[in-house]
């Protein structure tokens, strides 16, 4: 009887090719899953940070009085004085006016209001005025006190309290300052906090007083 036992049985050549086969397999399905190789930290870090620091730069740029191309009239919306009587800015035509909104809860409103009384003592007169109008909601009630409190002597109390200027004058938030000429018009607008009393404000509301 002739010895058949190897044809049952794999030779070594067979049984290392099919595992070098089987590891190729393998090696090529981990590289596919991997996907792209992921970039370095610091090559992320340098696309991303320029967006951010451009941001922060531009919220470090000074506020300024941003004088409009066309002047345009002031809305009649009503607001009170401090004996409770209406006004409407049509009250104070003839005078260059600094309207200025605020509220007792609105800290950059509270900083720079010792620069407005400043300058309502200085330029105060019959041809320039500053109005201060409070837009809190509980009117004279919170108001009156705050200003006492805080002593700002040149600067009478004025209230509005349906929070309608927030719409007629299309505020975006508080503190914003209204700049208006002789005839009534808006002619620039300040969003945000300033130094009321520095020279370079002082110029650009002296050059209005002098228009007739």
């Amino acid at each position: 009887m002739s010895n058949d036992t190897s044809r049952g049985s794999k030779s070594p050549r067979t049984i290392a090719a099919a595992v070098i086969f089987a590891a190729l397999i393998i090696i090529a399905v981990v590289v596919v899953a991997s996907g792209p190789t992921p970039q370095p930290a610091t090559q992320q870090a340098e696309k991303t940070a320029a967006k951010p620091a451009d941001t922060a730069a531009a919220k470090s740029e000074p506020i300024s009085i941003a004088m409009l191309e066309t002047p345009r009239p002031v809305p009649a919306t009503v607001f009170k004085d401090a004996a409770d009587a209406d006004l409407t800015l049509a009250n104070f035509k003839g005078k260059v006016l600094v309207v200025n909104f605020w509220a007792t809860w609105c800290a950059p409103c509270v900083k720079e209001m010792p620069t407005l009384d400043a300058l309502a003592a200085k330029l105060g007169g019959p041809e320039f005025q500053v109005l201060t109008i409070s837009q809190d909601r509980e009117g004279a009630k919170v108001a009156r006190p705050f200003v006492e409190k805080n002593q700002w002597t040149h600067l009478p109390l004025y209230v509005e309290a349906a929070g309608k200027f927030m719409k007629d004058t299309r505020l975006n938030g508080l503190p914003t300052s209204l700049i208006v000429d002789k005839n009534g018009n808006e002619v620039a607008r300040v969003e945000g906090e300033l130094d009321w009393n520095s020279p370079e404000v002082e110029k650009v509301l002296r050059d209005l007083m002098a228009k007739s």
